[in-house]
């Protein structure tokens, strides 16, 4: 039997889209190899004694907690993705594998983009993990609002930009040395790019992902502005674009000619996005708390106003956020915002005493309200207080609006006693004011009767009836339990300079007036209060 040949036709073969399959199944291949998973336990480490710790210090407010996540949580990455970044990307140059991977069907740029789409996916991983658990122990604890994403948003695209980062230079400089290097040029990048936030005025500083801590109330009274976010989102989209498309242009990358183009187009695109941010940023202002306008960018970049930028801002967002104050009923209500209301029993504790002291007095607060943090300046600059607590009395008939910058009880700085205690002294500076000026933006050093400071080297004559003032408004926080050695602090600015003769005079009429009886001590306030204010009541006629 004889075999019959038969000839074989051939027919064209179809054309077929290259299959994403392989890239997909080259992502999960390292995914599965990166190195980045093993840095867990100490970036859980971390979280712990840094970010979560810290977060837990400050009000169960949503924004002023989600702070963290760029001030703590970001930098305590910034090391390991770098480092892991850089060792993952000088692989293969370390190895000597590059002939190897250049015979691969597919250009070498799309493996780089897999190992580091891997590195970034860890990355992000671990930094959702650790969101997670701070949005959920704050959601047992706060009483208003919702968590914010933005600061979510902003912190995955640092930490894809630092492995982009470290990726480059392990990919362009090979060697065991880059990644130590490459982690150790992340880190101090990023704490002088913290230090640009909180130390310097200008508007640019506003790019640092790591900026600062906003007010106690942020987000609470007024909508906190996204603008910022943006900008730092675009920014950080625009240079990751670049740093990876400087990877599909070298000639290791082994792109075509029509793949070069395309990298081309899209580093252009992603250079243009964060030139474009950088612009933006040089226009960012200050918002001026409970208004729409924004302040100059004069102001140092650590105060806690929200920073604005006209082209992102929408000023539909500035209206203030509808609330019902829990109240405290009592001769003298006090008043409190409902994301504060765990604080309401350290805001009437401290505020009591002087209450109790000034009823049935002319000018005494017949309500007390909090106010947002900042809104209390006036166009006279009549802003009473501490650097915790500010004070304001005004209105027919009177109220005490009161801001708490620094609350007590989650705060490492703050206790229950130091905040009444400033809560004690704005509400007398308010009700019983110095009017002078500033004589020290530090308040000098405190005597030895713990009254004010005085300036350096200098004497300075009181005015006619301002010895009398202070020396009243001493001998109220003395009934109300502040000694003198905290009553500086408690009353803060504007400071009066006083010799060390003239603070132990104020102190000691303080003494011998806070010693009357009490039903004898607001018999006579309320006979001369009127000409104490005017200046028309001297110490010696203090009785």
């Amino acid at each position: 039997m004889t075999a019959t040949q038969l000839p074989v036709r051939s027919r064209p073969a179809a054309f077929r889209p290259p299959s994403p399959v392989p890239a997909w199944r080259l992502f999960w291949l390292e995914l599965r190899h990166n190195p980045m998973p093993w840095t867990f336990p100490l970036l859980a480490a971390l979280f712990v004694f840094d970010p979560f710790r810290t977060a837990m210090g400050y009000p169960a407010v949503w924004d002023v907690r989600a702070s963290v996540l760029l001030n703590k949580m970001v930098p305590d990455f910034v090391v390991f993705v770098t480092g892991i970044a850089a060792w993952v990307g000088s692989r293969d140059g370390r190895r000597h594998t590059l002939e190897l991977v250049e015979m691969a069907p597919r250009p070498r740029w799309a493996g780089q983009l897999a190992a580091w789409a891997a590195t970034t996916a860890w990355a992000v991983i671990g930094f959702l993990a650790g969101v997670g658990v701070l949005y959920g122990v704050t959601a047992t604890q706060v009483t208003w609002g919702g968590p914010p994403w933005w600061p979510v948003v902003v912190g995955c695209a640092e930490l894809a930009l630092l492995a982009a980062l470290g990726f480059t230079a392990g990919a362009l400089w090979p060697g065991r040395f880059t990644a130590p290097l490459a982690a150790v040029a992340a880190f101090v990048l990023s704490l002088e790019g913290f230090n640009n936030a909180v130390g310097r005025s200008s508007a640019f500083a506003v790019l640092s992902p790591t900026t600062y801590v906003p007010a106690n109330d942020a987000g609470v009274f007024y909508p906190y502005p996204p603008d910022v976010a943006i900008d730092q989102l675009m920014l950080l989209a625009g240079l990751t674009v670049v740093v990876l498309g400087v990877l599909g242009l070298v000639r290791s990358s082994g792109a075509g000619p029509g793949l070069r183009r395309g990298v081309a187009v899209l580093t252009a695109a992603g250079a243009a996005a964060a030139l474009t941010a950088v612009g933006l940023a040089g226009t960012a202002r200050q918002l001026v708390p409970g208004s729409s306008r924004a302040a100059s960018a004069s102001a140092p970049l650590g105060m806690q106003s929200p920073w604005v930028i006209p082209a992102l801002h929408d000023a539909a967002g500035d209206r203030p956020i509808g609330y019902r104050p829990v109240c405290v009923t009592a001769t003298v209500p006090v008043c409190i915002h409902p994301a504060f209301q765990d604080f309401l029993p350290n805001v009437t504790a401290g505020l009591g005493p002087v209450l109790r002291e000034l009823a049935g007095l002319p000018g005494a607060p017949v309500r007390v309200m909090q106010a947002p943090v900042g809104s209390l300046a006036t166009p006279s600059g009549a802003v009473i207080g501490a650097g915790t607590a500010q004070g304001a009395l005004d209105g027919t008939p009177p109220v005490f609006r009161y801001t708490a910058d620094t609350l007590p009880a989650r705060s490492f700085a703050q206790t229950p006693r130091t905040f009444s205690q400033d809560l004690r002294g704005a509400l007398v500076a308010a009700f019983l004011p110095t009017q002078t000026t500033h004589a020290s933006a530090t308040g000098g050093q405190q005597g030895a009767g713990g009254q004010h400071g005085n300036p350096p080297g200098g004497k300075a004559p009181l005015g006619p009836g301002v010895a009398a003032r202070l020396a009243v408004q001493s001998a109220l926080l003395l009934v109300a339990r502040v000694p003198l050695r905290a009553q500086s602090d408690a009353l803060g600015p504007p400071y009066v300079p006083l010799t060390a003769a003239q603070q132990a005079q104020v102190s000691t009429a303080a003494q011998r007036l806070a010693a009357l009886p009490a039903a004898a001590r607001h018999a006579w306030l309320a006979a001369h209060l009127a000409a104490l204010r005017a200046g028309h009541v001297t110490l010696a006629q203090l009785p």
